[in-house]
This record gives C-alpha cells, sequence and structure tokens, in this order.
C-alpha cells in the first residue's frame, strides 16, 4: 500500500494532468451537440469496424468444418444420385411412367463416395501426384477413382492407414477411357507433360464430329462411373495416325486450386477384375 501511495505522490503530476484532460473531452462531448455527434458517429464505425473484423475471424475458424460438411453432403448426394441413375438405366418405358421415382424402389448404387480433403500436392512434370488425408481405414483402396466437384481428377495409386496418394489426369501415365457428349465413340485421354489446364483426347474416330466446346465424358472403365465431365473440347491437334483425330480439352478440374474430392468406391471392382483376370489364366 505505502509502495502504491509513493507512486501516486512521484506522478500525481501527470495523474492530475490525465485526469483534467478526461474532464475536458467529457465537458465538449457531453455540452455540444456537434462534438458529441461526431463522437457518437465515430464510436459507431469503430465498433463496427471491430465486429465486422470478428465475425470474419470466427468465419475462418469455422471455415474448415463447413468445408467438411459441404464435402459429406455432396458425397451423400452423389450417393443417391448413382442409385437413382442405376434403377433408372435398368426399367423400361413403361414402368418408367408408373413408378420409377418411388424411394422404395431403389436399389443400393453399385458406386459409394468417400470425401477427403487435399493436404499435398506436386506438380514436377512426369511424377505429379495429390495427397489425401483418407487411407485405408477409411475405405480407401488403390485403383479407386477420385473426382472434384467440377470434374475427373484421377486415381488412387498407393495407400496407407490415413493417407492415400494418387496419381491425377495431368500425369504422363495416366490413361482414361473418354467420349464427347451423345457419342458412341470413345478414345484415349492423356497428358502432354505441357499444361495443368490441357490434356488431349486420341485414337477417336476420324469420321467422329466435334466443336469446340463439346462435352468430354468418362467411357468405359473399371474405375469411374459412365458419364462424369472431364473437360471440354478446344482445338484439333496433329494425330500419330490420319485414321484418327486429337484434340485437346480444357480440364473441369483446376489443379491449382483444388482442396476437397470424392473418392470412388467401386463396390463390383474387385468381383469384375477377378472375373477378367481369370480369362488370361
Amino acid at each position: 500500500m505505502r509502495n502504491l501511495f509513493n507512486f501516486i505522490i512521484r506522478n500525481s503530476s501527470w495523474l492530475l494532468a490525465i485526469l483534467l484532460i478526461a474532464f475536458s473531452f467529457y465537458l465538449v462531448f457531453t455540452q455540444n451537440a456537434y462534438q458529441r455527434s461526431v463522437y457518437l458517429s465515430s464510436a459507431n464505425r469503430v465498433s463496427g469496424e471491430l465486429y465486422s473484423l470478428s465475425n470474419k475471424a470466427i468465419s475462418i475458424v469455422h471455415m474448415q468444418k463447413n468445408n467438411e460438411n459441404l464435402l459429406a453432403q455432396n458425397a451423400k448426394l452423389q450417393n443417391e444420385l448413382q442409385a437413382l441413375r442405376s434403377y433408372v438405366g435398368g426399367l423400361s418405358l413403361d414402368t418408367l411412367k408408373t413408378d420409377a421415382f418411388e424411394s422404395d424402389s431403389l436399389k443400393p448404387s453399385q458406386f459409394e463416395f468417400i470425401p477427403a480433403n487435399v493436404t499435398n500436392m506436386s506438380f514436377s512434370g512426369a511424377n505429379n501426384f495429390i495427397t489425401l488425408d483418407k487411407g485405408t481405414l477409411d475405405g480407401v483402396k488403390a485403383d479407386m477413382g477420385v473426382i472434384s466437384q467440377t470434374g475427373v481428377v484421377g486415381v488412387v495409386f498407393n495407400t496407407s492407414d490415413h493417407f492415400s496418394v494418387v496419381i491425377p489426369i495431368v500425369n504422363p501415365k495416366f490413361r482414361l477411357s473418354a467420349k464427347i457428349k451423345n457419342s458412341d465413340n470413345s478414345g484415349s485421354l492423356g497428358w502432354n507433360g505441357k499444361d495443368l489446364h490441357v490434356a488431349q483426347l486420341e485414337e477417336l474416330p476420324r469420321h467422329e464430329k466435334f466443336n469446340k466446346g463439346d462435352t468430354v465424358l468418362t467411357s468405359f472403365s473399371r474405375i469411374f462411373p459412365k458419364d462424369l465431365i472431364i473437360g471440354f473440347v478446344e482445338e484439333p491437334t496433329r494425330s500419330r495416325d490420319d485414321n484418327f483425330s486429337t484434340f485437346n480439352l480444357r480440364l473441369a478440374t483446376d489443379f491449382y486450386s483444388i482442396q476437397q474430392v470424392l473418392v470412388i468406391n467401386d463396390k463390383y471392382h474387385d468381383e469384375q477384375n477377378a472375373l477378367e483376370e481369370s480369362v488370361n489364366q
């Protein structure tokens, strides 16, 4: 207590000056309408800015959780969509007119979707890869397809308990059967190692007609469902065989900004793979 009194006595002049200044401001802002209005408007502006900053900080804290919730919801919707496509695809026209959309009649889909976050990316030409935060313990295995909310991403190459590595479209080792929308002719999709936004569709029959902006979809594949968006036709390029056409397509997935994906679990993959391999035995 004595130290406190000593401090007040030593700094009495400064403390008195501060009190007088504070009292002066009080008189100015309480006895003058103009100064009071300026003070109130300034205080409201400052408090508004502080409130806005506080809301932004809270939004950033919750953003990751919100993104995960949205991704999980997207996976659920994809599961329901594939179940509906599977059911509708097996119906006759007469059946479609009567009970095509009775929910009790929907069969389980061949495909399930596992949401995952991108934890690392490496784009170095010949060894491009993407790392996800889901692994064997989450049901992810090698040879599962991976898509984003806009298009095809790649194929799972290897997994650990908690992570998996994906070979993306923009890797020279990646190949996929693809076609132009509303066409029955398939070609081979690959990447020439130049532009992360552009891939090439090769071995398309020469008589196949295509125009800039046409949608390119998945075709026959043991990994991806049919008719998933890959990209959009840009321009023809030189083909290695005069009997086939080759063109560039702009990929639907932006590999520079990808953050969340869905891993495709084909429940019949192992069964189909074992049956097809039996032919070579």
